[in-house]
């Protein structure tokens, strides 16, 4: 040992580039360590699967077995549970780190409602433009009596006329009127019959010359 140190004191340089290995292997263990610590190498846990239940009841797991979460969206799904979980990410089986944030989807307890843009006048094709630019996909269209063809005349929910701002739900079937190109006839009353035997009744009375 004394030989090691009478070395070192003849050679600080080398002393030093020693001591510089030692402190580097030194901070490598020590960083290693840390992050295996920090990020809980080797351990995961099986995220539970909450979808499909209703949101008081999937928090409730959630927080028993150590999970963060996050509700990121709300949809209305017509048939799915008013206030379920209706998507989770991570699915529910997956192997993830403790403390990991599940993201939920809800169903929501009600449709979005959308205002009714205004359609009437328009082409077919620029109506059925201007409804999907507002989410209105499940478009009908009926062809009434029309000299314009292809021209919209108005637009109909459940059989019912809407106007420019009336509120439905989102997703609604919507049914477009339609002009074919054809006016529509109507019968002209300012012109009388003229009855078949016109020809035969007589123009005077012979009765009044006599």
């Amino acid at each position: 040992m004394g030989k090691i140190i009478d070395f070192f004191k003849k050679h600080p340089i080398i002393k030093t580039l020693v001591l510089m290995i030692i402190v580097f292997f030194l901070l490598i263990t020590l960083t290693l360590y840390g992050l295996k610590l920090y990020t809980r190498h080797g351990k995961a846990v099986i995220v539970p699967e909450v979808k499909t239940m209703i949101l008081p009841d999937a928090l409730r797991i959630l927080d028993r077995e150590g999970f963060r979460y996050d509700i990121i969206d709300s949809l209305f799904i017509d048939g799915a549970v008013p206030g379920s979980v209706i998507e989770q990410t991570p699915a529910g089986g997956s192997k993830v780190k403790d403390g990991r944030i599940i993201y939920l989807s809800i169903n929501a307890y009600s449709p979005r409602m959308i205002s009714c843009p205004k359609v009437s006048d328009m082409s077919l094709r620029q109506a059925l433009s201007t409804l999907e630019s507002v989410g209105l996909t499940d478009i009908k269209t009926q062809n009434v009596p029309s000299e314009y063809p292809d021209l919209v005349i108005g637009i109909q929910y459940k059989g019912e006329n809407l106007e420019q701002g009336d509120k439905i739900p989102a997703g609604s079937s919507l049914t477009l009127l339609v002009g074919d190109g054809i006016p529509e006839e109507y019968p002209d009353s300012t012109i009388d019959e003229i009855p078949q035997n016109a020809e035969e009744a007589p123009l005077t009375d012979e009765s009044w010359f006599n």
